[in-house]
């Protein structure tokens, strides 16, 4: 195991868990790296090897709710303002400051909140197929997603499952497909169940976080003048190229990659995506 395990106390002392990719030589760039919404530490396990390796410090967190940190009893602090302040305690009492945020859809606008609640903490942003126009159409099929908690007998019958729900990952191989399935599930009782509360989707379904959902640009442009990257899988449904193509004339510092032949959305472990990333590391 190439990296250390931690559990840090939220601010109601829920534990949540969090991998710490410490290099032999540091002589990088601290990354904090931010999953998408049901997704945790795990998703980031070969971009973290190969930044950790090229002597970047890689700190991948599990949210409340989801992996190895602890569930909620109240789904309404499923919420990013919670998140944001679960994150703050972690890097806080990692003494860390001054990072490059891997934001993937959640992450991506966790990143953009802390540059706001927390902006000594965020040097530079990499945003991964999210942006501040959410296609309501994407977030309904994730909010099904979310909330489905119905057991499964084995990984094939969790593949079945991913491909309904992914129908974007055009150019996933079978053992894309297995590695998704072993990253966003766990056996229980001898069955395979979601690696994440379903109440996240409660949060969701609630008609009261949809104002916030509306106009998520002005959160963007608190970037501000940050080295910026946004990625985009090609064939995503969820972020749409329109808003890719508007977000790259709306920042001072910001660049853009698409991803052919990737839905919503990258692993980060393309051959385009791993060079963009580490080529904007060296900034």
């Amino acid at each position: 195991m190439n990296y250390q395990e931690k559990y840090i106390s939220a601010q109601d002392d829920l534990q949540l868990y969090l991998r710490d990719y410490q290099p032999k030589n540091f002589t990088g760039q601290i990354v904090v790296c931010l999953s998408g919404l049901t997704r945790n530490s795990n998703d980031f396990s070969g971009l973290a090897s190969r930044l950790q390796s090229i002597g970047h410090r890689v700190i991948c967190l599990d949210y409340r709710g989801r992996g190895k940190s602890d569930y909620d009893t109240n789904w309404t602090n499923y919420h990013p303002k919670t998140y944001a302040s679960d994150i703050f305690h972690v890097l806080s009492a990692l003494n860390v400051h001054g990072c490059v945020m891997i934001g993937t859809s959640l992450g991506g606008i966790m990143s953009m909140v802390l540059c706001i609640s927390a902006p000594g903490l965020v040097r530079s942003v990499i945003l991964n197929d999210v942006g501040p126009d959410l296609d309501e159409e994407g977030l309904s099929q994730i909010i099904a997603y979310t909330g489905d908690k119905e057991p499964v007998a084995d990984l094939s019958c969790v593949v079945e499952k991913l491909k309904k729900y992914h129908q974007d990952n055009v150019n996933f191989s079978d053992d894309d497909w297995r590695i998704m399935a072993e990253k966003t599930h766990k056996m229980e009782k001898g069955h395979y169940i979601p690696n994440w509360d379903c109440a996240i989707a409660d949060n969701l379904k609630d008609t009261g976080g949809t104002e916030e959902r509306e106009n998520l640009w002005p959160l963007f442009k608190s970037i501000g003048n940050r080295p910026t990257l946004v990625l985009r899988g090609k064939e995503s449904s969820v972020f749409k190229q329109a808003t890719f193509k508007k977000m790259l004339t709306i920042l001072p510092n910001i660049s853009g990659l698409e991803i052919a032949n990737v839905g919503y959305a990258p692993t980060l472990e393309e051959v385009d995506a791993e060079k963009a990333i580490i080529k904007f590391l060296e900034v």
